[in-house]
C-alpha cells in the first residue's frame, strides 16, 4: 500500500506552499542559531557595528515574513479548494 507516482498527477499548490513555508522557517531558525553561536565569544572590541545587527534583523524579518506569507497562502488555497 505504498503511494505510487502517476505522470498526470500534480502536487496541490497548498502542499507546495506549506512545504515552502516550512522550509523557509527551518532555514531561518537554523541561520539564527548559527549566527547566535558564532557571536557567543565576541567581545565589545570585535563585536562589529550596529549596522550589521540591523542587517541581520532585516534578513530575519524577511525570512519570517516569507514563511508567514507562504503559510497564509497555503491556508487560503486549502479553503478555496473546498468550493471547487
Amino acid at each position: 500500500m505504498s503511494a505510487q507516482f502517476t505522470p498526470g498527477r500534480r502536487i496541490p499548490s497548498a502542499v507546495t506552499a506549506l512545504y515552502l513555508a516550512t522550509a523557509t522557517g527551518l532555514l531561518t531558525a537554523v541561520g539564527s542559531v548559527v549566527a547566535w553561536l558564532r557571536a557567543d565569544g565576541a567581545v565589545q572590541a570585535d563585536r562589529g557595528s550596529d549596522s550589521s545587527e540591523k542587517a541581520f534583523m532585516v534578513i530575519l524579518a524577511i525570512g519570517l515574513g516569507g514563511a508567514v506569507s507562504a503559510a497564509a497562502i497555503a491556508f487560503v488555497a486549502t479553503k478555496t479548494a473546498l468550493f471547487k
